[in-house]
C-alpha cells in the first residue's frame, strides 16, 4: 500500500466506500463531493492524499488551507483544515489511517499551517466530528487533537409545526423574499454587517449562479437590515443544511440560515420574524422538511418548534 496525491480520478471508488459504511450519517452525492473538494478554492491539493495498492483506493484524506486572501476574508495562512478522512473496511486497523493523518498534517505544516481543526473549512462536510463516531473522537484524541465546543443541527417537520408564521405589519421594515437586482445591497449589507465568511460565501454563491431569490431580506427604506439564506438541494451551490435531503428521500427538504441583523436594530425579535419569513416561503416552495446545521442557538429555534438532531464535537491541533 503507497499513498498518492488524491486526484479528482479517486473520487468515484472513495464516495462508493464512504456511502457504503457511512451514509447511515451523511450520503454522499457525487455532486457535492466534488463541490466541497476539488471545486473548491481552498482545496490544497499538495496536501491530499489516496491510499492504493494494485491500483485499487483503499483511503483518502481531503485537506484545506487558504490560498489567498479574497474579498478582505483570511482565516489566517497558520490554519488548515482536515475536511475529509476515509478508510475502507476491511483496511482500518492497519495504520493507514494514522499515515494518511500525518502525511496531510506534515504537508501543512511545511506550509505554514501551525493550527488544523476537524471540519469547519468552508464548503465543509461536517463542523466537527459527529458525536456518534465515538471510536473516531478517541482515535483523534490519540492524534493530538483537543476537544472544543459542541454544535449541532436541528430540525422540523412541517406537517408537525404549531408554530403562527404570520408577520404582523411593521412601519419601519420590511421582510421580502429576495428578488433579481437585490444582490447589490445585500452585498453591501454584508461589508457593513458582517465582514469576512459570510461575504464571501455569499459572493462565491452568486459567482456560481445563485441568486437573491435564496434568502429573505429585512429591509428598512432601501437599506437591507438583516439576511437569512434559504437552501434547497437542487441549488446551484448546494447548503450545508440540506446535506442530508438523501436521508429523506421522498421528502422535499429545505434549509435555514446563517442569518444576521445589524448590531444597529438587534433586540427588536427581527431574528425571530425572519426565520419565520423563510419558513414561509420554503414551505410555500412545498418543503415538508426544515433544516437548520452548526448553531448552538437551542433555545432560540426552540421558540418556533425546532428540535435537536445531529450534533457535532469542534476537535482542533
Amino acid at each position: 500500500m503507497k499513498t498518492v496525491s488524491f486526484t479528482p480520478n479517486h473520487a468515484e471508488a472513495v464516495l462508493d466506500a464512504w456511502n457504503h459504511s457511512m451514509g447511515f450519517i451523511l450520503p454522499i452525492t457525487p455532486r457535492l463531493f466534488k463541490q466541497n473538494t476539488t471545486d473548491e478554492r481552498s482545496f490544497c491539493p499538495h496536501s491530499s492524499f489516496a491510499a492504493v495498492e494494485n491500483g485499487e483506493v483503499f483511503g483518502a484524506v481531503i485537506a484545506k488551507r487558504w490560498q489567498r486572501e479574497t474579498v478582505g476574508y483570511h482565516p489566517g495562512g497558520d490554519v488548515g483544515w482536515i475536511n475529509f478522512l476515509f478508510v475502507k473496511e476491511g483496511w482500518r486497523g492497519k495504520g493507514i489511517g494514522g499515515q494518511l493523518l500525518k502525511e496531510a498534517e506534515d504537508s501543512l505544516r511545511e506550509q505554514g499551517c501551525t493550527r488544523i481543526h476537524l471540519g469547519r473549512d468552508v464548503q465543509h462536510f461536517f463542523p466537527g466530528v459527529p458525536l456518534e463516531l465515538t471510536e473516531s473522537i478517541d482515535w483523534f484524541k490519540g492524534k493530538g487533537y483537543q476537544s472544543g465546543e459542541v454544535v449541532f443541527d436541528m430540525i422540523q417537520k412541517v406537517e408537525e409545526c404549531l408554530t403562527d408564521l404570520s408577520i404582523p405589519k411593521d412601519q419601519n421594515f420590511h421582510f421580502k423574499r429576495g428578488q433579481s437586482g437585490d444582490e447589490p445591497a445585500l452585498i453591501l449589507f454584508l461589508q457593513e454587517a458582517f465582514p469576512g465568511r459570510w461575504e464571501y460565501e455569499v459572493r462565491s454563491l452568486f459567482k456560481r449562479g445563485g441568486t437573491a431569490r435564496q434568502f429573505v431580506l429585512i429591509w428598512q427604506g432601501d437599506r437591507v437590515r438583516g439576511f437569512c439564506r434559504i437552501n434547497r438541494p437542487e441549488d446551484a451551490v448546494i447548503g450545508s443544511n440540506v446535506y442530508w435531503s438523501e436521508l429523506y428521500k421522498g421528502k422535499a427538504v429545505g434549509g435555514i440560515g446563517p442569518l444576521g441583523v445589524s448590531s444597529q436594530v438587534r433586540k427588536s425579535g427581527l431574528g425571530l420574524k425572519i426565520v419565520k419569513q423563510a419558513m414561509q416561503e420554503l414551505k410555500e416552495d412545498g418543503v415538508e422538511v426544515w433544516m437548520i446545521d452548526w448553531t448552538t442557538l437551542e433555545s432560540f429555534y426552540n421558540k418556533l418548534g425546532f428540535e435537536k438532531w445531529k450534533q457535532y464535537l469542534h476537535m482542533s491541533k
